[in-house]
């Protein structure tokens, strides 16, 4: 599964990857994710490039593409299933907040500042905000979130989702016939 992928899993690497994703998927999810993954891998590195992501229609059209790539890129897939564990409908509301968490935190400081919010809005909704709507927006958040330091932590980020409850992160696993 490291440098050079095979085409079939075995059973002990399935059990494996199970195991390393708190059993989130199944076996036959993990064995339809693994077929999508080296079909992405098109160089056969054993990892998905910048590229070879941004070649996904899906993502060449998210106007987050390139902050979504920046979490995938370069990933094994030990790691890419990890990644997307918490996205399984078994995944915890704390797993999910965490992988927002980490989205937003553009910097990789630990924390979610106002610049990594403004990144983030930036790229959503590129130019359609004044200067002074971004500032509305973000402020409301901060203020919501109840922090007085123009940064969240993971608890205050979390108190931006408690009373949302439509708030779902998932992803449906394609069954064989339906991969990229």
């Amino acid at each position: 599964m490291g440098q050079g992928l095979s085409f079939d899993l075995t059973q002990g690497e399935i059990e494996d990857l199970q195991k390393g994703c708190e059993f989130k998927f199944s076996q036959t999810e993990i064995q339809v994710l693994y077929k999508r993954f080296l079909k992405l891998d098109k160089d056969k590195k054993g990892f998905i490039s910048t590229e070879e992501f941004l070649a996904i229609p899906e993502f060449s059209l998210n106007p987050l593409a390139q902050r979504l790539v920046s979490i995938f890129e370069n990933v094994n897939f030990k790691d890419f299933l990890h990644i997307l564990s918490a996205f399984s409908p078994k995944a915890s509301m704390e797993e999910k907040l965490q992988f927002l968490f980490n989205f937003h935190d553009v910097d990789g400081d630990g924390y979610v500042s106002r610049l990594d919010l403004e990144h983030v809005v930036r790229q959503r909704v590129g130019a359609s905000l004044s200067e002074s709507q971004m500032d509305q927006l973000l402020t409301r958040v901060m203020e919501e979130s109840g922090s007085k330091q123009e940064r969240l932590d993971f608890k205050a980020f979390c108190k931006c989702f408690q009373e949302d409850e439509d708030f779902s992160l998932g992803v449906d696993i394609p069954s064989d016939d339906e991969l990229w």
